[in-house]
């Protein structure tokens, strides 16, 4: 009865499966803690080994379709997670070639909603969904803001910054950096403005890579990656062989993107608009410019606390290419 009482005045549903014991009462409390404090949540379902333990829900939320007469509650609603958690497990296998480290967070954005994947420590993952598009930046902070609370509060496995430190900010780029450009226009005049575009944002301190797809074929792409200030964050990798393998990233992305739609499907019709892929050691960030065009914008860090700073950054690489 107090249960009851208690997800009435939340207004939260929590669907435990049948094999989740007390141990995740913790998880459970932190989980209902940040659906509480973000109406955007639709619900947060936490996952071992891609088993779902417990969802939970707004109270308010219309279960998905599809369902069979005998399919647990939980069950249901922990599909479109079980099926991210596996886009995410073979995403991982991938980034892992980049020796930057575990994907811990990804972040699907589309006009209409969104999902959240995050890696609390190996094998247990909590998915959120977000109830609309421009919600996804809400329930992505307070996802981050929980897992963080969890491995350094309750595991004592320290601070991975998933989507980086908020207490860094973008700072102002005065000096010229040494770039790596390739443009395959044959449009002079567009090249020279793409190159002015991409030297005014590029930098050893956020946004280090950036290319420009136009029907899924590179226009521009640079980096810095060779600057001395980069030199130990990407030791392992030479600059040349990290530019080949973000291209390869990138021509996966196609096959990716049609998976990541049907698993988006029961949450939202609209096609993806924004993906970040979050490692240990920076991200990857997918913008869309005319999905169905195959116009797209991606970029990279490679520093860890400057992964929110370095999308803001692409996003005003972005809006400087479209003044033109």
């Amino acid at each position: 009865m107090k249960q009851d009482a208690d997800e009435a005045a939340s207004g939260l549903k929590t669907l435990v499966a049948p094999h989740a014991g007390r141990g995740y009462d913790q998880v459970i409390e932190a989980c209902r803690d940040t659906a509480a404090a973000c109406s955007g949540i639709r619900s947060l379902t936490h996952l071992t080994d891609n088993t779902v333990d417990f969802t939970v829900r707004a109270a308010s939320a219309v279960p998905f379709p599809g369902a069979l007469p005998w399919d647990d509650e939980v069950e249901v609603e922990g599909q479109p997670a079980q099926r991210f958690v596996r886009w995410a497990l073979e995403a991982d296998d991938t980034m892992r070639q980049l020796r930057t480290g575990e994907l811990m967070r990804v972040l699907a954005v589309t006009r209409s909603g969104g999902m959240q994947y995050s890696r609390l420590r190996d094998g247990q993952y909590v998915v959120g969904i977000a109830r609309t598009g421009v919600e996804s930046d809400a329930m992505d902070t307070a996802v981050n803001k929980m897992t963080t609370g969890l491995r350094t509060g309750h595991w004592d496995q320290g601070n991975e910054y998933p989507g980086g430190d908020h207490n860094q900010v973008k700072r102002m780029l005065t000096e010229h950096v040494p770039l790596t450009v390739q443009a395959t226009t044959r449009d002079k005049d567009e090249e020279n403005r793409l190159r002015g575009v991409w030297q005014r944002h590029l930098n050893p301190y956020d946004l280090h890579y950036a290319a420009y797809y136009r029907a899924w074929s590179p226009v521009c792409a640079g980096d810095c990656f060779e600057h001395s200030a980069l030199s130990e964050a990407l030791i392992a990798v030479p600059a040349q062989n990290r530019r080949a393998m973000y291209r390869d990233l990138v021509f996966r992305l196609n096959s990716w993107l049609t998976d990541l739609t049907e698993i988006l499907e029961p949450v939202t019709p609209d096609p993806v608009e924004r993906l970040v892929l979050d490692v240990q050691q920076g991200a990857f960030y997918l913008h869309w410019l005319d999905p169905a065009a195959g116009d797209f914008v991606v970029g990279v860090t490679a520093r860890q606390r400057q992964v929110h700073v370095a999308e803001e950054r692409l996003g005003d690489l972005i809006r400087d290419m479209r003044r033109h």
